[in-house]
């Protein structure tokens, strides 16, 4: 029955201490770090993009990780996409490079084809019975060169590409596949069905087929354990239509427009291999459909098919027509809305509907029939449907379950705290990703980063070991004569629909100083990285160019390369002909032929006049800063803490505790307000972290691992400042309610409320409820408009939240929630269907035509709303009117974003680094991004990602040096003027005085360049950048040579 919660609306301490305590120890129990002395390893099982992380993160913090993967490579789900959204990324173009660190980490192990058979022991000892399978192929001799897949006879459908085509019995799992080893299928191989061949085994040049390999079993001692299992796509078996060739499902198109798909990314319909030009969209098959059990949304799909769409469209520059039927269109996430917006730009057809049923059409393709918005009967015919599948829990979920003893929700996947996500009822095992509920990459990274925090605070006690850095030795090549090699990508069909990569080869072979040119699918794949290795060595090369696509996101690969080669990584160019080049002239080849030419000419010029680099180091100072005191930063101040950093944490306002103070209920149940007082207690007694209310950030100087900051403080005496010595950053400051003075009568009626003012009535019974008899909720108020175009993702639970907890104690309490999209994305959608079980009643409302509140003397108001439905407006009489208000960015975020160098979005939302593989990093390096400052999202998804964001501050923390940047300025002491003006200029203050002349710290340095811009006397040069090599590419730009190689 309904309760009110204990609490003070002003913010002020709740109970008494005593109270407060077992809170803490109850609420924070299960993330305490352990008494006794632990074993460091850590278990991560799922070789997927959050096995991928929480390995790598484990492993930053000193932590030796054995990573076991059940299938035959690493890389998971995220390896099968095309694309990824909202950025359109290929996905194995960022995956890759993660794969490639992973398999290159020497404290991490990689056990594929692995599972485990029994666990015994507690947290901090747990003994792991694993087995590995055999895969006939000896990982440590093959050299994935496919020679036996080109000679084996027995074909047999392609797993990774779902059997959309045929593969052989030993195969590579795929082009970039780690381990880059092929492996046997028994099942399909002519001698374990007791006929003659041995093709394999004849031409494998490293004798590395062992048909007589048997299954391996070992123990392995761990300190905790992170299950990383993923999710896998629903099965369409049932849905009607589907078996015939043009009704696919969403995972078997993402394969179809995939370079390394079937078809090469060319969309041509299964069943007669023509272009199609209408394409159906049908959502939610296997979601939010609980006779098919999946009562859940998979919250991935509606932006999936949004992308596929897209995609669909670029591939065929712009004939395909895509029409998307949904229920709702749930785009709750970072830029999903923008995205949204976009597909809707480029003629993406949205139609709320309910799909009955998909049937073939005597002359091709299919005939759709659905009921629509107006609840009419409709069909319409397309040459392709796609069925967007949901996510079930993966397929060895349930085994891992019954070995750990652990519990399953009511949807199957494993059950954890809705405010503490990634800890399981049994202390040291933790869970990370899809297996605890359906969500998205970004999402999914997170939560790894932020398991591998949480097993990193449970081994303090356990001993750390910390990779070497080891710098191989380097050739000497200054003086010998450019022998260049130049690297081209097709990045799938990224870069090579557009530019015709085999006429540039031709043309690059021309040009001077290059000894060697070839082309490659994937650049970054383990395969290309090493084949490129070898040939720097047996090629002699002292120049390397790579003309691929971002340097931002994979410099760093090709440098380790040219390292690992023996090559100073100061011998690398960097040629984008992706961004700068295939993707800005889709539509003129030629022209992007020609510019391709140019941009690899410059590079190979850049390339010849390179000088190496000699990288110097400086120390970390172990302390962090955390601005922000509300669950964000209390999150992440005590995981920094408890890895033994000293900590400050930084807020503004005369509390800790931030928007939760606000809070009193959530929607699953759990009291938030237990959940703050625990964090709250464990702060103030926590040895390492340092509170500072009512303070904030003045002055900010320094760069990673050497900050300082300023910081004022209002006191009994005054303001007062403080100069503060950190390491590193981290971003809590939250968020503010939109006030929507003015509409919908707010702030003229008491009658109007936010939801947020709902909740608090109801907690401290400060509403006379029993005379309200109907309540209308009106959602998007400040979110999804002009001045607000994002979606503000928690407000549709909010108001779920409310309308359930009011129909709890008063049941004939009539409520009405008008709505644009109801998102309840994930498990939320199991409270949407309560709720309309318990009589709230929907109304769906279109964003041209939003409701309108009237009032009248003594009587209720009157919120008039078009019914989609009906198809005419509706008048409903409300004694309370609840506005589901947005979230905004924290007032001072726009002068925070500049003190701290760090990027906003349009919205003004600090803005990550990547929104998929590095969604708690800023930019700025050093400096991490968390909660409701990053955008809106729920109180368990703060607490995650505050974590994540500490063990990434941590990770920098860890390290007692870091070297400095390779960009950066040097004085020419024989040409400087003492004129001070490079002094005056440095926004960094990196140029200091020094016996009265100016003094480059290259620690401090960023390399913007701007003292060189205004040396007057020319005597300041940037380590990159150098006039030799802006001269060399000028001349290669306009010098005339090798203009004409393209035609």
């Amino acid at each position: 029955m309904f309760q009110p919660r204990r609490g003070d609306p002003a913010g002020r301490p709740y109970g008494n201490s005593t109270i407060c305590l077992k809170e803490s120890v109850r609420v924070m129990a299960t993330i305490r770090p352990l008494d006794r002395v632990a074993h460091p390893r850590v278990l991560v099982v799922g070789g997927g993009i959050a096995g991928i992380q929480a390995a790598l993160e484990a492993a930053a913090a000193g932590l030796p990780v054995t990573l076991v993967e059940a299938g035959f490579s690493i890389g998971g789900r995220m390896a099968q996409l095309d694309k990824t959204f909202p950025t359109n990324d290929c996905a194995m173009c960022i995956l890759s490079p993660r794969m490639l660190e992973i398999s290159r980490h020497p404290l991490i192990t990689i056990q594929t084809s692995t599972q485990a058979i029994e666990v015994q022991g507690r947290a901090g000892d747990f003994q792991v019975l694993l087995s590995r399978r055999p895969r006939f192929v000896d990982v440590g001799k093959c050299t994935g060169c496919g020679e036996c897949a080109r000679v084996c006879p027995q074909n047999l459908p392609d797993p990774y590409n779902l059997g959309l085509s045929q593969t052989k019995a030993i195969h590579v799992p795929f082009p970039q596949a780690i381990p880059q080893a092929a492996y046997l299928t028994p099942e399909a191989c002519r001698i374990f069905r007791g006929k003659s061949c041995e093709a394999c085994i004849k031409v494998c040049p490293a004798g590395a087929i062992n048909l007589k390999e048997a299954a391996v079993e070992w123990t392995e001692s761990v300190g905790a354990i992170i299950l990383a299992l993923g999710a896998a796509p629903a099965p369409a078996g049932d849905f009607p239509g589907y078996g015939h060739p043009d009704v696919v499902t969403s995972v078997e198109f993402e394969r179809l427009l995939s370079a390394t798909g079937p078809q090469g990314g060319k969309l041509v319909r299964p069943s007669d291999h023509t272009e199609p030009s209408r394409l159906a969209f049908i959502q939610c098959v296997g979601s939010r459909d609980p006779q098919a059990g999946a009562a859940y949304c998979s919250t991935v799909c509606c932006m999936a098919s949004l992308k596929e769409a897209l995609v669909a469209r670029e591939i065929s520059a712009g004939k395909v027509e895509s029409t998307i039927f949904y229920m709702d269109l749930r785009a709750q996430g970072k830029g999903y809305e923008g995205y949204l917006e976009q597909a809707r730009g480029h003629g993406v057809a949205l139609v709320r509907s309910r799909v009955t049923a998909v049937t073939p059409r005597p002359q091709g393709g299919v005939l759709v029939r659905f009921t629509d918005a107006h609840g009419r009967p409709r069909e319409q015919p397309f040459d392709l449907a796609v069925l967007s599948v949901g996510l079930r829990p993966g397929r060895t979920l349930p085994a891992w379950v019954r070995r750990l003893g652990l519990g399953l929700n009511e949807h199957g996947f494993i059950k954890t705290s809705p405010l503490l996500q990634v800890t399981t009822a049994r202390p040291g095992v933790l869970v990370c990703g899809a297996a605890r509920e359906p969500m998205d990459i970004p999402e999914s990274v997170t939560t790894a980063s932020a398991a591998a925090a949480v097993a990193s605070r449970l081994l303090t006690t356990a001993s750390r070991t910390w990779a070497p850095k080891t710098q191989p030795a380097l050739s000497r090549v200054a003086d010998l004569p450019p022998r260049i090699g130049v690297f081209l990508c097709h990045c799938g069909t990224n870069i090579a629909k557009t530019i015709d990569l085999a006429k540039l080869a031709t043309a690059v072979a021309q040009l001077p100083g290059v000894a060697h040119v070839e082309d490659n699918l994937f650049s970054c794949a383990v395969d290309s990285t090493t084949r490129m290795r070898e040939t720097i060595q047996t090629q002699r090369l002292n120049r390397v160019v790579v003309a691929a696509c971002s340097p931002r996101t994979h410099e760093g690969v090709f440098r380790e390369v040219l390292a690992a080669a023996g090559l100073n990584p100061g011998y690398f160019a960097f040629a984008n002909i992706r961004e700068q080049c295939a993707w800005v002239h889709q539509t003129e080849p030629a022209a992007a032929l020609t510019k391709a030419l140019d941009l690899v000419a410059m590079a190979v010029s850049r390339a010849a006049v390179l000088t190496p680099i000699q990288p110097q180091s400086f120390p970390v100072i172990p302390r962090a800063l955390v601005l922000g005191g509300g669950v964000a930063g209390l999150s992440a101040a005590l995981t920094l803490a408890d890895q033994g950093f000293h900590t400050y944490l930084v807020e503004r306002q005369n509390s800790l505790g931030g928007l939760a103070r606000e809070l009193f209920f959530t929607l699953e149940g759990p009291d938030p307000q237990e959940f703050l007082h625990g964090l709250q207690a464990a702060v103030y007694r926590h040895p390492n972290i340092e509170v500072h209310i009512q303070t904030e950030l003045i002055k900010l100087t320094g760069h990673v691992g050497q900050f300082k900051s300023t910081v004022r403080r209002l006191t009994l005496d005054g303001l007062k400042e403080r100069e503060l010595s950190h390491g590193v950053i981290v971003v809590a400051t939250g968020g503010r309610e939109f006030r929507p003075q003015g509409r919908y009568l707010y702030g003229e009626d008491p009658r109007v409320l936010t939801q947020r003012e709902l909740e608090g009535k109801i907690n401290f019974c400060d509403l006379d409820l029993p005379k309200v008899r109907q309540v209308v909720m009106i959602q998007c108020v400040g979110s999804r408009e002009p001045d607000h175009p994002y979606c503000s993702r928690l407000c549709c639970s909010q108001a779920l939240k409310n309308a359930l907890l009011l129909k709890e104690r008063y049941p004939l309490m009539r409520i009405t929630i008008l709505y644009r999209d109801l998102r309840a994305y994930g498990f939320r959608e199991s409270y949407y269907v309560k709720a309309k079980d318990q009589g709230v009643t929907f109304i769906p409302f279109e964003a041209a035509r939003p409701p309108r509140v009237a009032a009248a003397r003594r009587r209720p108001l009157t919120v008039w709303v078009e019914d989609e439905l009906l198809d005419q407006a509706v008048a409903l009489p409300a004694d309370l009117v609840v506005l589901s208000t947005g979230i905004e960015p924290a007032a001072g975020s726009d002068n925070l974003a500049q003190q701290l160098r760090v990027a906003q979005t349009l919205d003004g939302w600090f803005q990550e680094a990547h929104q998929k593989l590095r969604p708690v990093d800023s930019a700025t390096e050093g400096v991490f991004l968390c909660g409701v400052a990053h955008y809106p999202k729920s109180l368990g998804e703060t607490a995650a990602q505050a974590q994540a964001a500490a063990i990434r501050a941590a990770g920098i923390l860890f390290q007692t040096e870091l070297l400095a940047g390779e960009m950066v300025a040097r004085i020419i002491p024989e040409a400087c003027r003492r004129c001070l003006a490079c002094v005056e200029l440095c926004p960094f203050g990196a140029v200091t005085l020094s016996d009265a002349k100016p003094e480059v710290r290259l620690e401090v340095c960023r390399g913007c360049g701007v003292c060189a811009a205004e040396c007057p006397a020319g005597a300041i040069h940037m380590s990159r950048g150098a006039d030799p090599e802006l001269a060399a590419q000028i001349e290669a730009a306009f010098g005339g040579e090798m203009r004409t190689g393209g035609d």
